[in-house]
């Protein structure tokens, strides 16, 4: 978790001395720049992740960061693809109806990780993850999906409260020392709910694809005949 929190330290660190200066326009095409370069950034670690969370799984001990960074950044436009069609697809389901939003996303819950550690994206990737969560269980999905928010979002807001206290202790001493504390907490505390989240959502999709491997392995086959 360390260079992801290194990251995005710097980048909340950097809005808040940017914002400081004020927004004139270099300072926002200079925010845009930094912008770009943060979620670029995001997305490749987490596909990293992901492989080493699928070398690990395999039995691996050890693994190559560079490698995975590599990959990672190899991924970026098929998976960055597979979010935006995903996100839109939910989006509209749930403009028709709430309900049917809420199962479509439950069932396209795994494309992501399809689209990481399988090299398909877009629709394909919501295809095989609507086939690994329909077979191996949408309930299970959503109830998996609730353990696990439930249990990141109060050691969230636990941790929340104490970096607001030490935020707040900073500000007496210095305004913009407490600003930079607090953001320096607030993205060490996003990152490492983000890191857990996504460990565990990497290994429930490993543990759907290695129980539905025949399935996957024949709808993968049918999909690239279609392509």
């Amino acid at each position: 978790m360390g260079l992801p929190a290194a990251v995005s330290i710097a980048f909340i660190v950097a809005t808040i001395l940017i914002s400081r200066i004020g927004m004139n326009g270099p300072v926002v095409a200079l925010f845009i720049v930094m912008y770009i370069a943060f979620i670029v950034f995001m997305i490749s670690f987490g596909t990293a992740m992901a492989k080493w969370c699928e070398e690990i799984f395999g039995g691996k001990k050890e693994f190559s960061i560079e490698a995975g960074l590599r990959y990672g950044i190899s991924r970026f436009w098929g998976v960055l693809g597979t979010i935006l069609l995903t996100a839109l697809k939910v989006f509209l389901w749930t403009l028709l109806l709430v309900l049917p939003g809420y199962y479509k996303g439950l069932l396209y819950s795994q494309s992501i990780k399809v689209s990481q550690l399988e090299g398909v994206s877009l629709g394909d990737a919501n295809r095989i993850s609507q086939m690994l969560v329909s077979k191996s269980g949408i309930l299970r999905t959503l109830g998996n999906m609730m353990a696990i928010g439930i249990t990141a979002m109060l050691g969230f807001y636990l941790l929340l409260l104490l970096a607001f206290g030490v935020a707040a202790l900073m500000s007496l001493i210095n305004s913009t020392l407490g600003a930079i504390v607090m953001g320096i907490l607030f993205a060490s505390l996003m990152v490492i709910m983000t890191t857990f989240m996504m460990v565990f959502r990497t290994y429930e999709y490993l543990l759907y694809r290695e129980e539905n491997k025949t399935d996957l392995a024949n709808l993968t086959k049918v999909l690239k005949q279609m392509a």
